[in-house]
């Protein structure tokens, strides 16, 4: 199954009652636990993607009110901004 290649060893179960702290061997995970890792997995992406895009626009500020690579992104932004 070359689509199960990425699979993790191991998933978080923090839902396991008793097994809050140690990871979950994929190989015993149950389906109602996949589907858990599969909503947390969703949630860090989705957190990434906003970390991301934040990042970017903080990039673009920075550049739009003239900064170059060595200057402070914040700095520049918020002068951008006229804070």
């Amino acid at each position: 199954f070359h689509s199960l290649d990425e699979l993790p060893d191991t998933i978080p179960a923090p839902w396991r009652e008793g097994n809050e702290i140690e990871p979950l061997p994929i190989e015993v995970a149950t389906i109602d636990d996949i589907a858990f890792a599969v909503v947390a997995a969703n949630a860090d992406v989705s957190a990434a993607i906003r970390r991301s895009s934040a990042l970017e626009r903080l990039h673009r500020l920075a550049r739009e009110a003239g900064a170059l690579g060595t200057d402070r992104a914040v700095d520049a932004a918020l002068k951008r901004e006229g804070r």
